[in-house]
């Protein structure tokens, strides 16, 4: 290779961890000599190219990700933006290929590092494209990515989106505040969009906020669920967010569905989208308040559940009181069981990368054993369909979860 690109050595780790399939190179004493104007980098073993590395010098923590580990990396400069709409394609004919439009409108489009598509997210939220963007490199390739997109969603998809229905949303860190999605026509800045998920309508909303107020990288876990809401004729969901397994339940002709969640404007978007669907306001019931209280509240009512959802944020602040979602499962767990029906089951999830899937697990049956608490887990969850995985890769495997039964 004729080294027209910049070389540089980097961290033994981060070499041994792109070996083993990890597309990023997090800062330390070797990324602080990149220098910033370097739009590529090709990192180094021992004075050898192995690596061509997209620069983020912006970026406080991930200062480069993976674009390629072999070929001519010269040659794959000069064909870079051909390569881009590539991958782009082949990741939006997967999602066709998955019939994925067919039961829901609402879906990642591409996944990031799992597509090959290191730190951009599309996401179809009925007629709109939301485009997330978890690296600043891509601030030099915005119109190429959104412009390929319409062409190929159109077609694949039978749609005539334009620029209008677009919505950009840098979420790479250092970016400042968490800021709501921006859309590409001048005369807008908020939408609320109807999509439907599985027969389940919902109002999301773009522009308002830094989250549009469903959980898309959730929706095959549900539908992975199905049978479980099926045979539940009560519901339990705690961290309830907006409510989508509380809706998903109610669809489901659950008589008795109970939602915890401490903020008001998500039980009050909750209900909304309970109106939307013509759903009976007598089988749901809201509780605002903090899931401690909320529990305490309905083990001294006695109710009973056959299917009790937690799905808390991996760390949250109560005013005064912080809280660390896998510790507070050893309180949360017993408790759960207290409220359980004889035939009822338990889903518990964990939201980060930080805590892999074996110690969650060993997690919840050391509490399970500790408390002889009757139950076991039955079943395990993970994304799937449009959010795939990366082998070596555990920050894109950031949700996992198990159910729980009676022994």
């Amino acid at each position: 290779m004729n080294h027209l690109l910049p070389l540089y050595d980097v961290h033994p780790i981060s070499i041994k961890l792109i070996k083993k399939g990890h597309p990023w190179i997090l800062k330390d004493k070797f990324t602080d000599k990149f220098q910033p104007r370097e739009r590529f980098i090709v990192a180094t073993e021992r004075r050898r190219p192995f690596s061509l590395l997209i620069h983020d010098p912006k970026h406080s923590n991930i200062k480069a990700r993976v674009w390629a580990n072999k070929g001519d990396f010269n040659k794959l400069i000069k064909s870079f933006r051909r390569d881009l709409q590539a991958r782009l394609q082949k990741a939006f004919k997967k999602r066709k290929d998955l019939n994925i439009n067919q039961d829901r409108e609402n879906y990642f489009l591409c996944f990031a590092e799992a597509d090959e598509l290191p730190g951009i997210n599309i996401i179809q939220l009925g007629d709109q494209l939301l485009f997330q963007f978890y690296s600043f490199f891509w601030e030099n390739y915005e119109d190429l990515i959104i412009s390929h997109t319409l062409k190929s969603v159109n077609d694949l998809f039978d749609m005539h989106l334009t620029k209008a229905d677009v919505w950009i949303q840098y979420r790479a860190d250092g970016h400042g505040e968490k800021r709501p999605a921006k859309s590409l026509d001048p005369n807008c800045s908020y939408r609320t969009v109807e999509l439907t998920e599985f027969g389940v309508k919902y109002n999301v909303h773009l522009g308002q906020s830094y989250d549009y107020g469903l959980y898309t990288d959730m929706a095959s876990v549900r539908n992975h669920l199905r049978d479980d809401f099926k045979a539940a004729d009560s519901v339990l969901n705690l961290y309830a967010y907006t409510g989508a397994f509380s809706l998903f339940a109610l669809q489901n002709e659950a008589k008795d569905v109970v939602s915890v969640d401490l903020s008001e404007k998500y039980i009050a978007d909750l209900e909304e989208n309970i109106s939307l669907n013509d759903f009976p306001k007598e089988n749901h019931q809201s509780i605002t308040a903090s899931v401690d209280n909320a529990m305490e509240k309905l083990i001294n009512e006695n109710r009973k559940f056959d299917l009790i959802i937690s799905d808390p944020p991996s760390s949250s602040s109560d005013k005064n009181k912080r809280s660390n979602a896998l510790k507070d499962y050893e309180k949360l767990l017993p408790n759960m069981v207290k409220c359980l029906s004889d035939k009822g089951k338990i889903l518990v999830f964990l939201n980060t990368h930080k805590i892999n899937k074996n110690k969650f697990k060993q997690k919840i049956e050391q509490i399970i054993e500790n408390e002889n608490l009757g139950i076991k887990i039955t079943k395990n969850l993970k994304l799937a369909q449009d959010c795939p995985s990366l082998r070596g890769f555990p920050e894109g495997s950031y949700l996992k979860g198990f159910v729980l039964s009676h022994d």
